[in-house]
């Protein structure tokens, strides 16, 4: 039976608390989440050397790229880059004809976040499918505004990717063990969608619908920041690996949907404190996002099952306070990029809610 929300919110509150009550530099997860605030830190730099208008991009890639080891972060850098290249490509080639067609826009971005999310459950190179379907969304969101925006924002979500990822890779490589982990099990692959993969089939299903609401609501609505669904587009790909028990899958859409609402609430709220501060000097800016990036990874190391609280917490939060080419000038920007966030992770919670399966059928599986 799926736990109530409230007792998810209660039991994920009580973990963090004694998460923030254990956090030591010197403690066993204290180096590497050191390494993750320096490779997050190095990016944002290297993007304000290159001026780059949307550093916090980099910064993420930097922040999800940094393992525990040199060969985790590669493999995993790798396999970011080069479905960041496909995904972009095929975006290019696409634009053309879904530029000014709103209707197949919404259609094609449903098939490529549908097949992106099915090929990170299936496949055994699933980081990569993930990141070309996020990158062909992020591109293919950005003619909705401007229709020859195409070229340029493959180009800089390309470049900045690579920044990221790269300042993650030089980090752990200077700074990590070169011995591997254990490891992964193996992806179950593309056979059998219709028979054992068929759950896979399904969540796959629910994320595209909810991927391709995303822009027709906010044109509904008129929100701002339509630019920050990419972020949401990346949350609700991140889905978790489907045991395919109907009951227990549920329950873990149900706690990871709610520990995503409340990383991006927590870090959000950090964000805006950040910005509050109104500080337009360099040096300190930089402290508090390393800062508070090192608390994020903290979290994301949790053993308490809460870790997707700090992965989610320190997306938005770097969403939030990282923009343009220096400390920011105003909150405005900040408010509206939490807005649309936030606006974005309910219609998804919304979709994933009404299109999940009843209290019967789970009874009956």
């Amino acid at each position: 039976m799926t736990p109530a929300p409230l007792r998810i919110v209660r039991d994920a509150v009580s973990a963090l608390r004694l998460e923030l009550g254990e956090m030591r530099l010197a403690a066993e997860r204290g180096p590497g989440c050191t390494m993750t605030a320096l490779a997050v830190t190095m990016a944002v730099m290297t993007t304000l050397l290159l001026r780059l208008d949307d550093g916090w991009w980099a910064a993420i890639s930097a922040f999800v790229s940094t393992r525990a080891t040199a060969p985790a972060s590669v493999e995993r850098g790798v396999l970011r880059i080069l479905g960041t290249i496909a995904g972009a490509i095929v975006a290019l080639l696409l634009s053309p004809w879904l530029a000014g067609d709103a209707v197949m826009l919404t259609l094609v971005l449903f098939a490529v976040s549908t097949i992106g999310v099915l090929g990170l459950l299936v496949s055994p190179h699933g980081y990569a499918w993930l990141l070309s379907a996020v990158t062909m969304d992020m591109v293919l969101l950005a003619l909705l505004s401007d229709p020859l925006s195409a070229v340029s924002v493959a180009a800089y979500r390309t470049a900045e990717v690579i920044i990221g990822t790269g300042s993650a890779i030089v980090v752990v490589w200077l700074l990590a063990p070169t011995a591997d982990a254990a490891p992964p099990a193996a992806a179950p692959g593309w056979s059998d969608l219709a028979g054992a993969q068929w759950p896979a089939v399904r969540h796959a299903l629910r994320a595209g619908i909810g991927v391709m609401l995303v822009p027709l609501v906010w044109n509904w609505l008129e929100l701002p920041s339509l630019s920050q669904t990419a972020v949401t587009v990346t949350a609700v790909m991140a889905v978790p690996a489907l045991s395919g028990d109907s009951a227990r899958d549920q329950q873990t859409v149900t706690e990871r949907g709610l520990h995503r609402f409340l990383g991006c609430l927590l870090g959000g709220l950090a964000g805006l404190g950040c910005l509050a501060l109104s500080v337009d000097s360099l040096m300190p800016w930089l402290l508090m996002l390393t800062a508070v990036v090192w608390i994020a990874a903290h979290v994301q190391g949790s053993v308490r099952g809460i870790g997707y609280i700090g992965t989610q917490g320190a997306v938005v939060f770097i969403c939030t306070l990282v923009q343009g080419s220096g400390p920011p000038q105003s909150l405005t920007p900040g408010i509206e990029r939490f807005a649309g966030i936030t606006g974005g992770l309910l219609i998804l919670l919304a979709v994933s809610a009404l299109s999940a399966p009843s209290t019967r059928t789970l009874k009956r599986a």
